[in-house]
């Protein structure tokens, strides 16, 4: 449920019962002396007689049955309807389709379990039209009113009064959102020197013309003047063509509150100084706006808290509503109501149709207030963005059209690269480990089984035929023993022959002795080779994942960059919710912080928000809201991306926002229980 609608059934049920309490025994009386009227008249006027009147009371008993559910519906008498079954539309009055009912007439009906259902707010031409209805039932039957037709129009009344209080409230926050949006767009701008530099630029064209238009004047009051007149306007020109009148908002011939005197400002004060302070010119006077604003919304949503020493009273409504009005520069209100003599039902139904007319345009006047002082328009946001834009497509496409060769061969070099840098870096390792895992084919080999198996024989026949010349020996005992790594019968012999080794060199034996070691250290390392080729080939599907790594992450981070900035690109306003929501809920936190330390911590009247406060809470929680429109509504956990990433959602995680969010609008809960619902938010959802 809104807040605007929330607000109507609440407004509704405290005029009713304030207004109309004595028990709430006026469905009996209404409808027996309505059905009783409508007998007597069907009975004393002749048949020829035009009805009008007869349907004017059944209309008017129709509708106060069913707004009649609506105070029933929130309030501790909710049994008495099922209690009384003669309450009900008889047959003569007609009975009305219940769509109809929960289109037009608010949507509400008291269950057994007293569980009061959505609100739905009529519109402002139903108001009309019931007001309308009032007045007409009154003046068919002047001097004739019967008890329960007075309740019945009393109570479509306070309906139509709580309608055009919440319709009010409405108006106000669509005036809320544009002022805070206005207001971010000032911040923005007063960044730094860059930022200020650019608006100075894109309002160049508007200050120009300004400028020119004073010249313009200026002129022509030095070529219409003659004398000392003249000497006058000539100082007047000098004045007017220097360049801090390209700031005409600066600018005034007297001191207000809106404008600020030239004079003040120093004479060295450059053009990005003047841009600032003009910025901050119109942050301070939007800021003024949504103070103002504030102030309304507060007091128009504290109407009816629960616990108020002041109790809400029609015409305490429709003062509250024509003194907005008022204040928003429409003189053509209803006069105040405070000091008159009570008015009467039909009195106060007319003056409710004048001030329900003049409700539609709040927002519109409250927004021509602050005109001056909001964002640029569209037209002077995007000529510069658009020129740049139209330049650099131009300038491109020339240099694409003279390099087209050029740019033809890079493209090709390009796609080569980056398809070669594909296969051989990660498609070709993924191949090969599939061979691995399937055929068991091996990728890493170093020294295959038959070539160490060849050189040991080498070695063997080597050692053999040395040993031969020697005296006898066992050959199978010398290959056991070269096969071991044992050569003492070469070593015996290479001893003895290193004693004279140039004479052995050339006579003996010591050339074949040292070939024999040669060979040696080349089975030694044929074994080595082997032992490194089976641990290779045991880790083979390791290394080639492994050689996989570089280039993969490679791409990942190129292709998560890319993601990332077209999805930043397509986000349009949605990229800076995470960052916006932040921002205001520290707002709101800030807020609720200082009310806290206003507040005495023994005053218990102090536990509720003031007006202002409250006021400025619900122009920061409908900020809230807009921006809370871009988060995930899904059944199951999704994701929100985020300035720093994506971080996990909860499911329903708008629902649940927005629960939230309406605890913080509700005027019924205290500052310190705002306070939990924030730390409540701020450990449900991550993203803040």
């Amino acid at each position: 449920m809104s807040l605007v609608s929330e607000h109507y059934g609440n407004v509704f049920r405290a005029l009713a019962l304030n207004t109309m309490s004595p028990g709430l025994q006026y469905q009996e009386e209404q409808t027996v002396a309505t059905t009783g009227a409508a007998t007597d008249s069907d009975q004393a006027a002749p048949e020829s007689e035009p009805t009008t009147r007869d349907s004017t009371n059944k209309r008017l008993a129709q509708r106060a049955f069913d707004l009649s559910t609506l105070v029933l519906a929130g309030s501790s008498a909710t049994n008495l309807l099922q209690q009384s079954p003669q309450y009900s539309p008889s047959a003569e009055s007609g009975k009305v389709d219940d769509a109809v009912n929960q289109e037009a007439f608010g949507g509400v009906r008291p269950s057994a379990s007293g569980v009061r259902v959505a609100v739905t707010i009529p519109s402002l031409s139903s108001i009309i039209s019931d007001l309308h209805l009032v007045r007409s039932s009154l003046a068919d039957n002047v001097g004739a009113t019967a008890l329960g037709q007075e309740r019945a129009a009393e109570l479509i009344l306070m309906s139509a009064i709580a309608g055009i209080h919440a319709y009010t409230v409405e108006q106000l926050l669509d005036s809320a959102l544009p002022l805070s949006i206005d207001m971010d767009y000032w911040n923005a701008q007063d960044d730094g020197a860059l930022s200020l530099a650019i608006y100075f630029i894109q309002s160049l064209p508007q200050r120009l013309v300004s400028w020119g238009v004073r010249t313009a004047d200026a002129l022509f009051s030095y070529a219409t003047s003659a004398g000392t007149a003249k000497e006058s306007a000539l100082d007047h020109i000098r004045a007017v063509m220097t360049s801090r009148l390209l700031f005409p908002e600066l600018c005034a011939d007297k001191v207000s509150k809106r404008h600020i005197r030239m004079s003040r400002i120093p004479e060295s004060a450059n053009i990005l100084s003047l841009t600032r302070r003009e910025i901050r010119h119109k942050q301070q006077q939007l800021a003024d706006g949504q103070e103002r604003l504030a102030e309304m919304l507060g007091s128009l949503s504290q109407v009816a808290v629960v616990g108020r020493s002041s109790r809400a009273t029609p015409e305490a409504l429709l003062q509250q509503v024509s003194d907005i009005i008022k204040a928003l520069g429409h003189s053509d209100t209803a006069s105040s109501t405070t000091k008159q003599p009570p008015l009467s039902i039909g009195q106060m139904a007319q003056s409710a149709e004048q001030i329900a007319i003049l409700v539609q345009g709040i927002s519109t006047r409250f927004n021509e207030g602050i005109r001056i002082y909001c964002r640029p328009s569209l037209l002077a946001r995007c000529w510069m963005p658009t020129l740049v834009c139209v330049v650099g497509a131009r300038s491109l496409a020339l240099y694409v059209a003279g390099h087209r060769k050029d740019i033809e061969g890079w493209t090709i070099d390009a796609v080569a690269v980056a398809s070669n840098y594909v296969s051989q870096y990660i498609l070709a390792p993924l191949r090969s480990a599939y061979e691995t895992i399937r055929y068991g084919t091996h990728t890493y080999s170093v020294m295959t089984e038959d070539s160490l198996r060849s050189d040991l024989r080498s070695l063997e026949d080597m050692v053999v035929g040395f040993t031969e010349r020697f005296g006898s020996f066992d050959p199978a005992l010398v290959r056991q023993r070269v096969e071991s790594g044992d050569l003492s019968d070469v070593m015996r012999v290479y001893a003895r022959e290193v004693q004279q080794p140039f004479r052995n060199a050339v006579f003996g034996d010591l050339v074949q002795a040292m070939l024999i070691q040669v060979q040696k250290v080349k089975v030694d390392v044929g074994q080595t080779m082997a032992a490194l080729d089976k641990l290779l080939k045991s880790n083979e599907l390791n290394f080639l994942l492994l050689s996989t790594v570089p280039a993969t992450l490679s791409v990942y981070v190129a292709a998560r960059w890319l993601f990332t900035r077209v999805a930043w690109w397509l986000g349009g306003s949605s990229r800076y919710t995470a960052t916006s929501i932040q921002s205001t809920m520290r707002d709101i936190d800030r807020l609720l912080n200082i009310d806290e330390g206003e507040c005495p911590a023994d005053d218990n009247d102090c536990n509720r928000l003031l007006a202002s406060t409250q006021g400025r809470l619900i122009c920061l929680t409908h900020y809230l809201r807009h921006h809370a429109a871009a988060l995930p509504n899904s059944a199951s956990a999704g994701w929100l991306g985020t300035s720093g990433g994506w971080l996990r959602a909860l499911p329903h995680t708008r629902s649940l926002f927005f629960q939230d969010i309406r605890d913080l609008e509700s005027a019924q809960l205290t500052g310190f229980q705002k306070r939990h619902v924030v730390e409540r938010m701020y450990r449900t959802f991550r993203f803040l």
